[in-house]
């Protein structure tokens, strides 16, 4: 009985260790990223169909054509980040062609958790980033501190 309990005990901790994040450090976020949107449609379009099970004909197939229209944007938006000295951030959107530059600021907060600064988003601190393995993978913070992974992440270039 008690070498069960010692090898529960200590499958519990490697699994535990395999699936944490590891803390953000500043050596390994400089550099050029890229930034990849890892939506699963078909989970998407199946939520939407139960959701959409006493409703119209129409209403479904609306939601259906939806789904593929999202999926097919992503396909043409193309987003690199370039972390830089001194907390600066150079971000590049090229979509169906056309490229946009803007700039950011970037910082490593006291739980080791990147927070990326876009002047356009007023509410950057509920979303961190933290590294698994070798991706930066983007965390929703929600209102009691609890981390929420995203299906957004980033590779380095």
């Amino acid at each position: 009985m008690k070498n069960i309990l010692t090898t529960l005990v200590l499958f519990v901790l490697c699994v535990t260790v395999a699936f944490s994040q590891e803390k953000v450090k500043e050596r390994d976020v400089k550099g050029e990223w890229k930034m990849i949107i890892d939506i699963d449609f078909d989970e998407i379009e199946d939520e939407i169909e139960d959701d959409l099970k006493e409703e119209s004909w129409f209403g479904w197939a609306v939601a259906g054509a939806m789904s593929g229209l999202v999926e097919d944007v992503l396909d043409e938006i193309d987003i690199k980040m370039k972390f830089m000295d001194g907390g600066k951030l150079k971000i590049t959107v090229d979509a169906y062609g056309d490229e946009e530059i803007e700039y950011g600021e970037w910082y490593i907060n006291g739980d080791g958790q990147l927070v990326i600064i876009d002047e356009d988003d007023e509410d950057d601190d509920d979303d961190v980033w933290m590294m698994d393995g070798k991706n930066l993978v983007s965390f929703e913070v929600d209102s009691r501190g609890k981390l929420e992974r995203q299906q957004v992440y980033m590779k380095r270039l």
